[in-house]
């Protein structure tokens, strides 16, 4: 489903343009990079997916998050793949991110390190996973983002009530 996107920024990106995959948000350079520097960064298209290798409490072996915020750079120590098939963005967005669908898959593509997890791309590429229809795909991602929002909502009501108090 998947290729290796490995297009490297030829200086149409600058600072401002940086992702921060751990975040999926626009994180500008806060510092002056050498010159040139920004050219080792990888290009990262809407849709395209990197893998964020830290373990956490939810991600045994790291994760995929999925590029949804728009073009720009990557650290070029993240690998970034590119779908190779139509899709819709909010279902990927959710599934690319969730341990039930990516666990055993992660299991076989990554290797450990001190305090990581490292993707083996050659070996995630080989990987296979039943993937719904694109009209299905887009009604559980509908579905998916109205859970968000009504979600988010909700915490906002519960924020909004303790200030009162």
């Amino acid at each position: 489903m998947y290729e290796k996107a490995g297009r490297k920024n030829s200086g149409e990106y600058g600072g401002e343009s940086i992702i921060s995959v751990a975040n999926m948000r626009f994180s500008p350079a806060d510092r002056e990079l050498a010159e040139g520097y920004l050219e080792t960064y990888n290009v990262m298209d809407l849709g395209d997916i990197a893998f964020e290798g830290n373990r956490s409490k939810h991600f045994g072996h790291g994760r995929f998050v999925e590029n949804d915020i728009g073009p720009g750079i990557v650290s070029h120590v993240f690998d970034v793949f590119r779908p190779k098939t139509q899709y819709d963005l909010a279902y990927w967005k959710y599934a690319i991110n969730n341990e039930r669908v990516m666990g055993a898959i992660l299991v076989r593509s990554t290797k450990a390190s001190t305090m990581m997890h490292n993707l083996v791309a050659a070996d995630f590429l080989k990987e296979s996973m039943p993937v719904p229809t694109v009209p299905e795909q887009s009604l559980i991602g509908a579905l998916f983002v109205k859970i968000d929002s009504l979600i988010t909502l909700h915490q906002r009501e519960r924020f909004a009530d303790l200030d009162e108090t």
